[in-house]
């Protein structure tokens, strides 16, 4: 008997998870503007916005370690490729604007709060993606790359039970992992496994229009609902209710995990709703600009929290309209750029595991001549 043939996204739906991903970006920059200007009646939807990341990003990986990168060298030169082709020009760019910031800024309450004491422990720990492991290491002004730290333990949790097979080997490679990855991260894991179990089971890839067009409405509703009803506000003070100030300061952005899952499966059913409408709505005509915005949404992302401190170094803070413009503008003129290094890292890795591999290969080969 076979196995059954894995779900691959269509053109169509692809082009629905692009606009998804471009629209949650651009509310993670409106909802940092805000702690740095005066802008009082934005959204501030950005760890909501980082919950839908999340659920796409279960959903696509999966999708392609079930359709293209089916070993383990391919899908780990493609996620290493994939984060250190923006990880690394953020970072840089952290640094820089940072060090302009403080040096040449006449706002010195721009950068407050920002820490800026052992900054190569600081960097290093977010380029080996260690810095939420257990102990939250922000990397001076760029703090949203917690997201991508976790994502990345993600990825090797994955890797180890796709690949690895059954038995000590892959216990021991899973075990290694969790406990890397961090409480954050594991908190807020089945948010991502959201994404790879839309992916992989074989109940929902049978739902007609009319119940696609059900999931996409009422999901979009519950959306809608928590975001409109600033749901996570009471949320977050029942926390603070029942635990101590100490145990609210390390969950961080997990502090309200139990209502992230719930957002997450919103989420998901809103994503199974648009697999089933996407095959009647011509999305084809609207390709260009959604994939132009979803591909320097990653950069966007990333890069919008060093460019929005180093705008506060300069500018009053009743511009935050104004910052928030440079930051897109530098963020389109540098974006296309960066999103276009990943084949140079995903070749470069690849050299690297080839390398890797002829040395493991060598001692057994040497030993064989001498028998």
């Amino acid at each position: 008997m076979t196995d059954p043939v894995p779900y691959s996204i269509s053109r169509r739906e692809s082009i629905y998870l692009d606009f998804v991903r471009a629209l949650a970006a651009f509310f993670v920059v409106l909802d940092h503007a805000p702690t740095l200007f005066d802008l009082p009646n934005g959204p501030r939807w950005g760890h909501q916005a980082v919950m839908v990341f999340f659920v796409l990003s279960g959903y696509v990986i999966c999708n392609v370690a079930d359709t293209r990168e089916t070993d383990v060298r391919s899908f780990l030169v493609a996620r290493l490729a994939r984060l250190w082709s923006v990880l690394v020009p953020a970072m840089v760019l952290t640094v820089v604007c940072d060090i302009a910031g403080r040096y040449w800024g006449h706002n010195p309450w721009a950068y407050a709060e920002v820490p800026y004491n052992a900054p190569l422990i600081r960097v290093g720990a977010v380029l080996s993606f260690l810095s939420e492991s257990w102990v939250s290491i922000q990397p001076l002004s760029n703090g949203v790359v917690w997201s991508l730290c976790a994502e990345f333990w993600y990825y090797i949790l994955f890797a180890a039970w796709t690949f690895v097979p059954p038995g000590k080997a892959r216990i021991v490679a899973v075990t290694i992992a969790v406990m890397l990855s961090g409480h954050k991260a594991l908190l807020l894991l089945p948010i991502w496994l959201t994404g790879v179990v839309l992916q992989r089971s074989r109940k929902f890839q049978g739902l007609g229009v009319a119940a696609g067009a059900v999931l996409w409405c009422t999901s979009l509703a519950v959306v809608a609902w928590v975001l409109a009803a600033h749901i996570y506000d009471p949320a977050i003070c029942a926390m603070n209710a029942v635990l101590n100030t100490w145990v609210m300061t390390q969950l961080a952005q997990a502090r309200v995990f139990w209502l992230d899952w719930l957002l997450g499966l919103a989420v998901g059913a809103h994503l199974l709703g648009a697999r089933c409408l996407c095959a009647r709505v011509p999305l084809e005509r609207v390709v260009a600009p959604i994939r132009w915005c979803a591909g320097i949404s990653f950069t966007a992302y990333l890069d919008h929290m060093p460019l929005l401190h180093l705008c506060a170094a300069f500018l009053p803070k009743n511009s935050g309209v104004l910052a928030i413009g440079i930051t897109l503008a530098a963020i389109a003129l540098v974006g296309p750029w960066i999103e276009g290094s990943k084949g140079w890292w995903r070749r470069m890795l690849g050299r690297f595991f080839n390398m890797i591999t002829l040395l493991a290969r060598k001692p057994v080969t040497a030993a064989s001549r001498l028998q």
